[in-house]
This record gives structure tokens, C-alpha cells and sequence, in this order.
């Protein structure tokens, strides 16, 4: 993410007022020390000019209060984002549609055996799971995130492809890429992870839902805690992932899917998002972290 100046101050000045003023107005922002000044700064140079101007009008006394003043609409919606600025999302998503083509097709099907949670030995007539021990003790750790990039029909890769679009776009523009990249790799890890203990056989398992989930969980909690425009979506949203999460553990979606829906990976993906999102809302609570 660039950072782009909109005022300097001296460092003797209190700007926690301002600050308030500007977290009332769901502005995103930060104030950072550079070269011995305090530096307002916002996340997009569209925001400029009318951050400038709401801090012209704060800095002349006629800045209305925050419970007065219109409800904000949203500085930037997605649709606005150039792709280019959020390159992680879409590697992810096209190393999703690489893991879907691994699936479906004959062709690529001896990546497989490297993409799955469990490791593929070929034996005498057929294959054979290996334990997820073995994997381990072999130091093969990334089975841990690459079982979220295997999805299973053409519903099952749109669905997902369409979820990280819209959310993961969103999320990497606010925290950064080197940020959301470390929350995918948590994300991933943590649904994988819980899928395995969820189920009570050794099965092939994968898709980047225990992520949406994981999306989904955490601009739940960090709108709750921290607003963010970016991560404004439409509290609908929300209540129908909910929705369906509570849906597919009833057992009825088994019925109309083949193969089965990974519950495990996600509430692990729902349940490790809310963490990250209120640990890091205790954080800015606390100074450790300005944005």
C-alpha cells in the first residue's frame, strides 16, 4: 500500500483529537513520524484533497461533531481498486484455478499427490494415503496451506474464486500485501488443520473456503471493533455466510453436493479470522499499531 502525505505537524502537537475526529468518520488513516515531523497520511491519493478539507475545517473550529454529521458513504468501493494493486488476491485465485485444473483434468493429475493434505504413495494396483505424520516428520509443511488451492467442480471454484474477489481484495488494500499474504497462510493453515481433526477418516479434502470463511470472520469482528469503509460490506453478507455455515453443519447441503462440505475447515477459517481481527483491534487499543 503507498501512503500519501496530507499534512505535517510538529511533534509537540497532540493529534489525538484529530485522530478521534477521523476514526468518528470511518476515515482511513494514520499518523507516523517522518524526518521529525507528524505526518497525516492516507492509504489513496484520491483521499487527499478531502481529508485536506475536512482537516481544514477541523483546524478552523467549524468541523461538525461526528454524531451530527452526515452518515459517511464509503471513501473507496472495490470496483474502484486496479487489480494490479492487489496482486496476492489474484495469484490466489489463479492458483486456485491451476488447483482446479489439477483435479479435473488427466493431464495435470501428478501434481495431485503435491497439492494434497495427505501424501500420495503409489503401491501395487492403486495408491495409498499416507499418514500426515510422515509428511510432517519429512518436512513437507506446505501440505499445510495447499490443500486450499484444490477445488472440486466448476461451482465449487467460481463460488470461491467470486468470494476472494470481493473480500480478499478489500482486506489486502487495508493491512498491505506482506500483511494479508501472512493472513492467508494463517488462514489456510488453521482450516486445513481443522478440517483434519474434524474428520474422523483420512479423505481428500481442499478449497479456499476455510479462507472466505476466515475473510468473512474477521471484517465481521474488525467492523464491529475497528471501522474500516474498505471492509464496509453489507451486513447481508455477513448474516447469509453465517447462514449457510449453519446450513451445511445441519447435514441438508450433503444431500444436493457430492463429496461432502469441509465444516471443519469452516469454522476453523470462520473462528481464526475473529481472532486475528480482535487481536489486532486490542492492539491499536493498546498503541502498538497506528492503523
Amino acid at each position: 500500500m503507498s501512503w500519501n502525505n496530507v499534512s505535517v505537524f510538529p511533534l509537540s502537537d497532540d493529534l489525538s483529537a484529530l485522530e478521534n475526529e477521523l476514526r468518528a468518520r470511518a476515515v482511513p488513516h494514520r499518523i507516523v513520524e517522518v524526518r521529525g515531523q507528524q505526518a497525516l497520511q492516507v492509504p489513496d491519493a484520491r483521499l487527499v484533497e478531502p481529508v485536506a478539507q475536512l482537516l481544514a475545517q477541523w483546524q478552523q473550529g467549524e468541523l461538525a461533531p461526528a454524531d451530527q454529521a452526515a452518515k459517511p458513504t464509503p471513501w473507496l468501493r472495490p470496483k474502484a481498486l486496479s487489480p494490479w494493486r492487489t496482486p496476492v488476491t489474484l495469484l490466489l485465485i489463479a492458483l486456485s484455478v491451476f488447483g482446479f485444473a489439477v483435479v479435473e483434468t488427466q493431464v495435470l493429475r501428478q501434481w495431485l499427490g503435491y497439492l494434497t493434505f495427505f501424501p500420495i504413495e503409489a503401491v501395487a494396483g492403486g495408491y495409498r494415503w499416507q499418514p500426515f505424520s510422515e509428511a510432517m516428520a519429512n518436512g513437507q509443511y506446505w501440505r499445510l496451506v495447499t490443500p486450499a488451492f484444490l477445488h472440486f467442480g466448476i461451482f465449487h471454484i467460481v463460488f470461491n474464486s467470486l468470494w476472494m474477489w470481493d473480500l480478499g481484495r478489500r482486506l489486502e488494500f487495508v493491512v498491505g500485501t506482506l500483511n494479508y499474504t501472512l493472513f492467508f497462510l494463517a488462514a489456510a493453515s488453521v482450516s486445513n488443520l481443522a478440517q483434519y481433526f474434524w474428520s474422523d477418516e483420512v479423505s481428500l479434502f481442499g478449497g479456499m473456503s476455510g479462507v472466505v470463511y476466515a475473510l468473512v470472520g474477521y471484517i465481521w469482528i474488525r467492523q464491529w471493533l475497528n471501522p474500516n469503509p474498505m471492509l464496509a460490506v453489507p451486513r447481508g453478507i455477513i448474516i447469509f455466510m453465517l447462514a449457510w455455515l449453519v446450513l451445511c453443519f445441519s447435514g441438508v447441503i450433503d444431500y444436493f453436493l457430492a463429496g461432502g462440505i469441509a465444516n471443519g475447515a469452516h469454522l476453523g477459517g470462520l473462528l481464526v479470522g475473529m481472532f486475528i481481527a480482535g487481536a489486532f483491534s486490542l492492539a491499536k487499543r493498546a498503541g502498538f499499531v497506528r492503523h
